[in-house]
């Protein structure tokens, strides 16, 4: 008896073991998500700062982009146009990763509850061996 209690709990352990594993694993995933998001976040606040200073200027400002280390001259039209495009881009970009986020999420907590009710029966085991062995 002693020694199919021994075996059952190395095999809880075991897969205990790897569902930590799993759990981490996810944990790693989840945070570089949200430094994904974090960081298409800010350029979605930079690029609507830029559209919202391109929209106060006259038609007839002159607007330059940066192109590597050189300044080239850029019709407003044309700029404003680039923005927008940019936003709805990073926009989606940032749908998407949140979604990510939340399947992610999701994996979590059942990873947590499996690593809970792995954790529940090794208990119940080992108060059942050392129930036994006090006898």
């Amino acid at each position: 008896m002693a020694a199919a209690v021994d075996t059952r709990a190395k095999t809880i352990r075991e897969q205990l073991e790897r569902e930590v594993e799993e759990f981490n694993n996810l944990q790693k995933e989840s945070q570089k998500s949200h430094g994904a998001r974090q960081k298409v976040v800010q350029q979605l606040e930079e690029s609507k700062t830029v559209h919202a200073e391109l929209k106060q200027l006259n038609d007839d400002s002159v607007v330059y982009k940066l192109i590597g280390p050189v300044l080239v001259r850029q019709d407003l039209v044309e700029a404003k146009i680039n923005v927008e495009k940019r936003i709805e881009y990073i926009e989606k970009e940032a749908e998407r990763l949140e979604h990510g986020l939340k399947a992610i999420e999701g994996k979590q907590r059942e990873k947590q509850d499996i690593v809970r009710k792995q954790q529940e029966k090794l208990q119940k085991l080992m108060a059942e061996q050392a129930s036994a062995a006090g006898k």
